[in-house]
């Protein structure tokens, strides 16, 4: 069977594309305005914290992860994601079941092994349903905007539902975690200096995990 895990980092690379950091300023406080939903600085230092509690209680090296962009962007990224797409699939009348979720993660070896998965990609325990949501949302739109079997047409569909994400739910990242290119994802950008990522615990071993 495939690694999901190529699927997974394929789903973070293409949701980028659509969130393209929109121009205007962001609320103070703020990390990200996904439509008219905010995601604060304090929530993302606390799923950095999870990440880093999860990822110490599986045995997995922080600094063995080879993620495209720092810890703090890529949580930041997946929530963006997440929330994204959850409007829009409510919006377009797109719903996903628990049972969804859960099948799928099951067709993908259990929670237990999936849920190392999508911690190597930046996903702690407790936001891995509501990302394998939003993938699910974002899939089923593919399919109706038109993809089937072969990759053309399933690069056509991804980009239509990419833009429309983009348009109908649009994002503002703030300054403070780096300028967002939407071919390179978060990049340096001197005007505001570089992002000072949260601390890891004394002793993350002994971090309680996430709840999943």
């Amino acid at each position: 069977m495939k690694s999901y895990r190529v699927r997974v980092a394929v789903t973070l690379a293409a949701a980028g594309i659509a969130m393209t950091a929109c121009g205007g300023p962001v609320q103070a406080g703020s990390a990200a305005i996904i439509g008219n939903e905010r995601i604060t600085s304090s929530q993302v230092n606390d799923e950095v914290r999870a990440l880093r509690a999860d990822l110490a209680a599986n045995k997995i090296p922080e600094e063995q992860l080879q993620l495209p962009a720092s810890l703090p962007q890529m949580v930041l990224l997946n929530m963006t994601f997440s929330r994204q797409f959850e409007e829009l699939g409510r919006r377009k009348g797109v719903a996903v079941s628990d049972r969804d979720i859960d099948d799928l993660a099951t067709a993908q070896g259990g929670w237990t092994q999936f849920d190392k998965v999508l911690l190597a990609n930046g996903i702690p325990r407790d936001q891995s349903r509501a990302f394998l949501r939003a993938y699910i949302i974002r899939s089923k739109l593919a399919q109706q905007a038109g993809a089937g079997q072969d990759q053309e047409s399933q690069a056509a569909a991804g980009q239509k539902v990419l833009q429309e994400a983009d348009a109908t739910v649009p994002v503002k990242y703030s300054p403070r975690y780096g300028k967002y290119d939407p071919q390179q994802g978060f990049v340096a950008d001197d005007r505001f200096g570089a992002y000072t990522p949260v601390a890891p615990p004394a002793n993350p071993a002994e971090a309680p995990p996430a709840a999943g």
